[in-house]
């Protein structure tokens, strides 16, 4: 056997190309399963931080339903009733709220940017408690502030 290649055979061997080389490898080069479990935990987050906003708002809408539902009609009730839903309320936000009395409860009610005013904290504070409230008592007005209170704090 001679080591001379043929005509046809050098034709062809000059047809072959160079080994080609596969493209360079991406900063983050995540197989298909990994995007699927990246999407099921964004899924999973979105739908946790969904369920929490509804329930977080739930308790606040029930909270505002029920206050509307109190009669005015007896003021000494009116005041324990408002005030007994505002300690309710008020548990959700602060673990230890609903046990303050007197001036601990009045400051409660109006700490912060949303609070009560003066007259309405301190009325509510003593007002279960006390002898019935003074003549100008207007529940309506309570009312609308304790449901302000309610939005912005419940």
């Amino acid at each position: 056997m001679s080591n001379e290649l043929t005509p046809q055979i050098q034709a062809q061997l000059d047809r072959l190309r160079d080994i080609h080389l596969p493209p360079p490898v991406g900063w983050w080069p995540l197989a298909p399963g990994w995007w699927a479990l990246i999407a099921l935990a964004c899924v999973v987050i979105l739908a946790a931080l969904v369920w929490m906003q509804i329930r977080r708002r739930s308790a606040r809408f029930l909270a505002l339903r029920e206050l509307e539902a109190i009669s005015p009609e007896r003021q000494d009730e009116f005041l324990t009733q408002v005030s007994s839903l505002l300690r309710r309320v008020a548990r959700r936000r602060s673990a230890g709220a609903d046990v303050l009395t007197g001036e601990a409860w009045s400051a409660f009610l109006m700490e912060g940017k949303y609070g009560m005013s003066s007259n309405s904290a301190t009325l509510l504070a003593v007002g279960p408690y006390g002898p019935p409230a003074n003549e100008n008592f207007e529940p309506e007005a309570l009312r609308a502030e304790t449901a302000v209170w309610i939005r912005r704090n419940g």
